[in-house]
């Protein structure tokens, strides 16, 4: 009895929080499964009497009196501050990232956090017996990542300033001749041939109306960066860097090619001189950008890089997978962010260099290139922007007028003024269709400043290419961090590689059969990040479990080459019917192009704008700055030059 009663006292003697020991995030015992005080240590319940927040550096730990617990930040090199007149928490003993209470008789606790990326709270629950030591649980708050911030010079300021304007003007002069375009009888002609009878109602509208159906439908248009290349992509096409989620997570952003070259980055070996000259020829004639560094073969050191723009696609059909040819993952752009940021060409600046600028030794000059109107898009055009663009789209249609869908089958019957009343048709009706060469036909946005995880609406992967692979985890654990929704589009079913394998396949006059605003359907992990209020069906885990298990084992099995666009049909089919299909954006769907995805049927049946949660403190603002330093790696030493403007 007396033995009894002496470990009984031991144990209530130790059961202070103050004498759990330190430990590494990986040895510590503040983890489900470890045993304290001769208990397993679970998960707090639902209706824990113990809350922590995070807000910046600062922690929050509510309780109720009478509870003691021990805080732990994880993470590498992670700290924990308390303030020296606070009485009631004290650090561990020799540690650094672990505090405790000294009698748990306060209901509010505070302390500060350095690099942390997660805080957790195990506390003791009291046990049936007052004086005995009760079970320990844990309470978890994830760390928001730090947000990069954005800056840019004087000079692109004034350079974003100037272009706006000029813009401006070039949009309204533009509207002149697309409105003679779209009241002309060749116009409504082609609707017809191209859509039949569902291109009727179009014919049949007033050319001011379909002009504004236009800039209502231009408004809604998604900018995309694809990535997410592989190596032997790049032998192919050594233009595009081997960006993946540990570069954007090393860098808090996704770093444009010149940063990476002025870094010797592997990710940019393997570039050829031809692409660079390419890339400088572009940013410094097509979009006219200020930019200050030595030409090459010298080219920008790691400051001036950052003058240098991220190159984004105009996805005017909406294709689902977004710009496949260049990865399999396409981050969604909030058009606010291009609005500010950007500015925009007919097409793609590196098509044009190659195939029009015969100053320059082109990488590859396909054969579709001598039916380019290189006069439509030249060092002499003005960039578009996100407002201002008809002059632009007017520039894309001439542009690319000999190489859209319909120019070969009906260019003897309207002497080839059929590509605007195609892109029209496709911009503004459901259903239609284009070639797989008319998914490269997009306009090209060159943002200035860093493309952040804040920036992007959403991320669509390519269900075939990415469902069912490790990646695919990775991914998800990406999206649930910086809380971006994640959406699969199906491209048809075919993997991101093969509309690049032999480009000469899919050349322009191509059958029609990509379908044009293909539904995606939303991860069921990125629900809590919408406005969804589709109630989830039991079986949903269970059948989104069950195909991610069958077309991973397929994969792992050797049979992956086996596999055929049918397979991810219809796996595709029946998470379709378990989970939440997304609509493409029409005009006038939803206020917001910035914060809705698209559309659903809500769990009452009626169409709805799936939207992201909107959080105020994310909205962008723009404050004088200077802070290059925290644009550049540690092992960099950056002086920067003049005062920057940030927009956070």
């Amino acid at each position: 009895m007396l033995p009894s009663l002496l470990v009984t006292l031991l144990m209530v003697a130790s059961s202070h929080p103050s004498y759990l020991e330190c430990g590494t995030d990986a040895s510590t015992r503040l983890r489900v499964g470890q045993t304290i005080m001769q208990s397993t240590v679970a998960d707090a319940p639902a209706d824990s009497p113990v809350k922590v927040e995070v807000q910046g550096s600062t922690v929050r730990v509510s309780s109720q009196a009478g509870i003691t617990f021990a805080a732990k930040a994880f993470g590498e090199g992670a700290t924990i501050s308390v303030s020296g007149e606070d009485t009631s928490l004290r650090l561990t003993r020799e540690c650094s990232n672990q505090v405790y209470t000294v009698n748990g008789n306060f209901a509010t606790y505070l302390f500060t956090h350095n690099k942390a990326e997660s805080i957790v709270v195990g506390y003791v629950k009291p046990g049936l017996i007052p004086f005995l030591p009760g079970k320990v649980f844990l309470v978890r708050a994830t760390v928001p990542p730090v947000p990069h911030k954005v800056s840019l010079t004087p000079a692109q300021v004034k350079y974003l300033a100037d272009m706006r304007a000029a813009a401006e003007k070039a949009s309204a002069n533009a509207e002149h001749e697309l409105l003679k375009e779209l009241g002309s009888y060749t116009f409504k002609l082609g609707l017809m041939l191209n859509g039949g009878s569902r291109a009727w109602k179009l014919a049949t509208t007033r050319a001011a109306d379909l002009l504004a159906q236009l800039k209502s439908a231009l408004a809604n248009v998604e900018y995309v960066q694809n990535f997410g290349v592989d190596p032997d992509y790049r032998k192919i096409h050594p233009g595009e860097p081997e960006m993946d989620f540990a570069t954007i997570e090393k860098f808090g952003y996704i770093p444009n090619m010149w940063e990476l070259r002025a870094l010797n980055s592997p990710l940019v070996h393997g570039t050829s001189d031809r692409q660079w000259k390419i890339l400088e020829s572009a940013e410094r004639g097509l979009y006219q950008l200020p930019i200050t560094s030595r030409p090459l073969p010298v080219g920008p050191n790691l400051t001036e890089a950052l003058e240098r723009p991220q190159y984004l696609g105009g996805n005017l059909r909406t294709i689902d997978v977004g710009l496949p040819r260049y990865g399999p993952y396409a981050a969604v752009m909030k058009n606010e962010v291009v609005r500010q940021r950007a500015t925009i060409l007919a097409g793609d600046s590196g098509g044009w260099e190659n195939g029009c600028n015969s100053s320059l030794a082109p990488v590859k000059k396909w054969w579709w290139y001598s039916r380019y109107d290189c006069k439509a898009m030249s060092g002499r055009s003005i960039p578009g922007t996100q407002d201002h663009q008809l002059h632009t789209i007017l520039a894309n249609t001439k542009y690319f007028a000999k190489v859209g869908g319909s120019y070969s089958r009906l260019s003897s019957t309207l002497s080839g003024k059929t590509y605007l009343a195609r892109l029209v048709y496709q911009l503004l009706t459901p259903l239609a269709t284009a070639t797989p060469f008319e998914t490269l036909l997009y306009t090209e946005a060159g943002l200035l400043g860093a493309l952040r995880p804040q920036d992007m609406k959403m991320i669509v992967a390519s269900f075939s290419a990415v469902y069912g692979t490790p990646q695919a985890l990775i991914l998800q654990k990406f999206c649930a961090k910086y809380r971006i929704p994640l959406a699969w589009g199906l491209n048809g079913g075919e993997t991101w590689t093969l509309p690049s394998q032999d480009p000469a396949q899919l050349g322009p006059d191509t059958k029609s059969f990509v379908d044009v605003a293909a539904d995606r359907i939303l991860d069921p992990t990125s629900a809590n990040l919408t406005n969804a209020t589709l109630l989830q069906n039991s079986l949903m885990k269970t059948v989104w479990d069950a195909i991610h298990l069958k077309v991973a084992n397929q994969r792992a099995g050797g049979e992956a080459s086996k596999l055929q666009a049918s397979d991810f049909i219809g796996w595709w089919k029946q998470l379709k019917g378990f989970g939440f299909p997304i609509q493409a954006l029409h005009p006038g769907d939803c206020a917001s192009a910035d914060l809705c995805l698209g559309t659903y049927r809500s769990s009452k049946g009626a169409k709805d704008c799936l939207c992201i949660k909107h959080d105020e403190a994310d909205e962008q603002k723009v404050a004088a700055f200077n802070d290059a330093e925290a644009l550049t790696p540690e092992s960099e030493s950056v002086q920067p030059d003049n005062a920057q403007v940030v927009m956070v």
